[in-house]
């Protein structure tokens, strides 16, 4: 027997409802959450860092009528445990200027969150970063005639890093650091002590090395060696830098480095004054532009450049910067390594404590003996 037209279709309205009524509730999928970004690599020192900074640290006067500022050096090793979380340990050494110089040496212990990677997701071609930095410090307060005083604290900051490459990134890092009282020395009504630092290094990735472009023709470079202004100078440096072009006459080089004066006192010895500087050089090969030979085991190379060093107790001012120029001698050990000697001449304006001894225009000679590396 069959069905008029209009019964059918009615029929087959009244099924599709009632299939719609029986759906169950476990027919529902619920979007899972996506999960949190990983890498890829399970080796667990495959994100492995190393990082240096250079910068001024200041304490602030809490209720003790004390307050200081000076230099101040770092040097961290870290991972990253996933895209997001990473840690580090390090250590530092700053110095408040004064009369009378104090040394500090201390450690400390960070948990790193990369607000980048969290908010956006990860990206490894993300070319700046934010990262939230969180961790614990030991702090060694050292002072000529005083009992050393040991300090633990909290601290906290942010850095911004600018990814130059896979294997190297540069950074900027203001940080914030609080201490029980008398870390300074002096006692506050308050009770405890608020330091702060601004520091600017440069990060390496061993992971990133074979990735790295910008390595091609690139070198870094150790060195110490001394130098005189009147007093005795020992100089330390590391630098990193890159020769352009299929001639490679003309390159950069970055370095970041320490210089210690040993300065006679009232009492016939001598203080140690601590400074940090950064420079950037042009290198101009003129072995290479006047002769044009590639097999050699001598270059002679000519450096002129720029920079800031963070002076210590024997200046009134946080900030001085300088110029410079020299010739470096360098001779070739094997495709890779090489050993060189530098003499340079450095030029700033004087800022001396002594304002009634002061310079137009300041300069020191000195000598650096250092190895090189070329990727």
């Amino acid at each position: 027997m069959c069905l008029p037209v209009g019964m059918m279709a009615q029929e087959q309205k009244k099924d599709t409802i009632q299939r719609k009524e029986n759906i169950k509730a476990s027919e529902y999928m619920i979007p899972k959450r996506r999960g949190a970004d990983k890498f890829l690599s399970k080796k667990g020192t495959e994100h492995l860092f190393f990082s240096a900074g250079a910068g001024m640290t200041r304490l602030f006067d809490m209720g003790s009528g004390f307050a200081a500022h000076g230099p101040k050096a770092s040097l961290y090793v870290g991972n990253w445990m996933t895209p997001v979380i990473g840690f580090r340990a390090g250590v530092d050494y700053s110095m408040w200027r004064g009369n009378t110089a104090t040394n500090l040496i201390g450690g400390s212990v960070d948990y790193l969150i990369n607000i980048s990677a969290f908010a956006a997701r990860y990206n490894p071609r993300r070319v700046f970063e934010v990262i939230a930095i969180g961790g614990i410090s030991y702090q060694a307060t050292m002072k000529t005639g005083m009992e050393t005083i040991h300090s633990y604290g909290l601290h906290g900051g942010l850095q911004g890093k600018f990814n130059v490459s896979p294997a190297f990134n540069l950074f900027i890092e203001p940080q914030l650091g609080l201490y029980p009282d008398r870390v300074d020395n002096h006692f506050s009504w308050r009770r405890y002590d608020v330091t702060a630092s601004m520091m600017l290094g440069i990060t390496y990735k061993p992971s990133g090395f074979s990735q790295s472009r910008i390595l091609h023709n690139g070198f870094a470079s150790i060195a110490a060696g001394t130098g005189n202004t009147g007093n005795v100078l020992v100089n330390t440096e590391f630098a990193l830098g890159k020769w352009f072009g299929k001639s490679q006459i003309n390159g950069i080089r970055i370095s970041a480095g320490s210089s210690t004066a040993f300065l006679d006192n009232d009492d016939g010895g001598a203080n140690r004054d601590f400074n940090v500087n950064l420079c950037a050089d042009y290198l101009c090969n003129l072995t290479t532009l006047f002769s044009d030979r590639k097999s050699r085991v001598f270059d002679l190379l000519f450096i002129g450049g720029i920079g800031s060093y963070f002076p210590g107790a024997e200046a009134n001012t946080p900030i001085v910067l300088n110029g410079r120029f020299g010739f470096q001698g360098q001779m070739r050990l094997s495709e890779h390594m090489g050993v060189w000697v530098e003499p340079r001449i450095n030029l700033f304006k004087d800022k001396s404590y002594r304002a009634d001894l002061q310079e137009p225009i300041r300069g020191t000679i000195g000598v650096m003996i250092g190895t090189s590396y070329k990727f």
